[in-house]
């Protein structure tokens, strides 16, 4: 059994693993959109970008069964139960080989009346457009059933090796990807790349199962209708929570595409930008789903109350860091990023899309926490609720006012996420022990009011860009002073304070015995 430290030691960790995935994955969805642009045609890349979208939709068939599968193999682990673990990852790899076959005949559907669907997207892309879906979208659906590999290492809490697979295919997918854009070879040979990355990843996924997890037996003669069942009633709830998140951020780029075609490549840029905030989110706490579930386990509410709080308040200080400097320069990243005529377009929408992300990731935690402690199914109105008026006002939006209504649809659906999660669902999630008066004051509010000096300099700072170079950088040293103050002194509480000193003190420490030493050797 894992102790308190030992825990808190594997959820740092993993979280690392998390963030060198994305840094990894981060760096080529941040390089290869430069490239893109400016090799492709803007109706092209528009294509291109939907089609990646698409293809994703391919995931959602998931169910969530990758969550369940970390999670009860994360239970297992901790009650020392192989037979419930082996069970539950070889039931979850044959519902999802079901899955991977409708999604194949789902992609066939797609291709075949994609030319209908968009009817704005040039006819000399419809052919090539088509052929590029059925080899994405197909390995997209092989690649279901191996994904029960990467969620048993985050259930064993092995996070680094799924990392290591998927930064090693995201290098590929990139590689390949400009080898053939270079080349000229159109959008079915763009789609043949990304389908060879993946099909190589789902073997280094198998390797790895071989060589560090052995123990795990993944067998036909393991299914069962218990495990089935147990899966399929964790999973039913997250279907809810997962046709959320396809009504949420998986059909803006559709929406965008049907409506007003000619801005579909702007939102794209936009939209992977807030992406990278999304999935620097997702990765940092993706690794608290396995140990809430310990926790659970161990039926400790009170701890599970204070992780909340905590991770709560660390979130939305990480959100703040990497939303502030797209708000305030956001016009100015993408002229650096993918040239003036997309900064142009492109900088009122990711605006937008900013703030609408900070809203609704600010929750985040608590949504994790309840997925490792199986309380999903009593909070399944939240993703529902923020879904349908997010789908409704993004199609309104779109219909009166082009792209930008869409990034304003996702804005109005977070505020009502966050609304449901405060006045409706947590009441309901008694497994977690905590006051919401607290988690508002301390979570939400005390980061938020830090960053409000800075919000509000630093649009000053803008506002007297036509001034005086010297007055502008007086504002923005004053707010970047002003706003790590508070951050010290109010944003973080006495024991983070006392943690990063410790921490401080050590590295200080290891640095001079260093220095002391290098003589020696020398």
């Amino acid at each position: 059994m894992m102790t308190k430290s030992s825990l808190s030691r594997t959820v740092c960790k993993n979280a690392s693993a998390n963030l060198l995935r994305l840094a990894g994955s981060g760096i080529v969805a941040l390089l290869l959109p430069p490239f893109l642009v400016r090799m492709l045609p803007t109706e092209t890349y528009s294509a291109w970008a939907l089609l990646l979208q698409l293809t994703l939709y391919v995931g959602l068939l998931d169910f969530g069964i990758q969550t369940a599968v970390a999670r009860f193999v994360a239970h297992a682990d901790e009650r020392h139960n192989p037979d419930e673990r082996d069970g539950s990852v070889s039931t979850a790899a044959a519902l999802l080989v079901v899955a991977a076959i409708v999604g194949f005949c789902l992609v066939a559907l797609l291709a075949w009346q994609l030319p209908r669907i968009f009817t704005s997207m040039p006819a000399h892309l419809n052919k090539g457009a088509r052929i590029a879906l059925l080899l994405m979208g197909g390995s997209f659906a092989l690649g279901l059933p191996f994904s029960v590999i990467h969620a048993m290492f985050i259930g064993l809490q092995r996070n680094e090796i799924p990392a290591a697979v998927v930064i090693a295919n995201r290098l590929a997918m990139a590689a390949l990807t400009v080898g053939v854009v270079f080349r000229h070879w159109g959008l079915a040979s763009m789609g043949a790349a990304v389908a060879l990355a993946n099909v190589a990843s789902y073997g280094g996924a198998y390797f790895a199962w071989r060589l560090w997890a052995p123990q795990v037996r993944i067998r036909i003669s393991l299914v069962s209708t218990a495990c089935a069942q147990k899966i399929g009633a964790y999973s039913l709830a997250m279907a809810a929570w997962f046709a959320g998140m396809l009504m949420v951020s998986g059909l803006d780029l559709a929406i965008v595409a049907k409506f007003d075609y000619a801005a579909t490549a702007y939102y794209a840029v936009a939209a992977t930008l807030t992406g990278f905030v999304t999935q620097t989110q997702n990765a940092i706490f993706a690794s608290l789903l396995p140990a809430s579930a310990v926790l659970s386990a161990r039926g400790d509410a009170q701890k599970l109350g204070a992780v909340l709080v905590t991770s709560t308040r660390y979130g939305v200080i990480i959100l703040l860091g990497m939303a502030l400097p797209l708000m305030i320069a956001g016009k100015f990243i993408l002229r650096i990023w993918v040239g003036a005529e997309y900064a142009t377009h492109s900088n009122g929408i990711l605006q937008v899309l900013v703030i609408a992300n900070v809203v609704r990731l600010s929750a985040l935690p608590y949504a994790t926490l309840l997925l490792g402690t199986n309380q999903q199914r009593k909070v399944i109105m939240s993703p529902l609720a923020e879904g349908i008026a997010n789908l409704g006002a993004s199609v309104l939006g779109a219909y009166f006012l082009g792209a930008i209504g869409v990034a304003i649809g996702t804005l109005i659906g977070s505020f009502v996420g966050i609304g449901f999660h405060l006045f409706h669902n947590m009441p309901r999630t008694s497994e977690i022990a905590f006051s919401r008066s607290t988690l508002v004051k301390h979570g939400l509010l005390r980061p938020l009011a830090c960053a409000l000096p800075f919000v509000v300099m630093c649009f000053l700072s803008v506002n007297a860009l036509g001034k005086s170079p010297a007055a502008i950088l007086l504002l923005l040293s004053a707010s970047i002073g002003g706003t790590g103050l508070l951050f010290w002194k109010y944003g973080l509480i006495e024991s983070d304070r006392r943690r990063i000193g410790t921490f401080v003190h050590l590295s200080r420490s290891a640095a001079r015995t260093s220095s002391t030493l290098k003589p020696a050797n020398g």
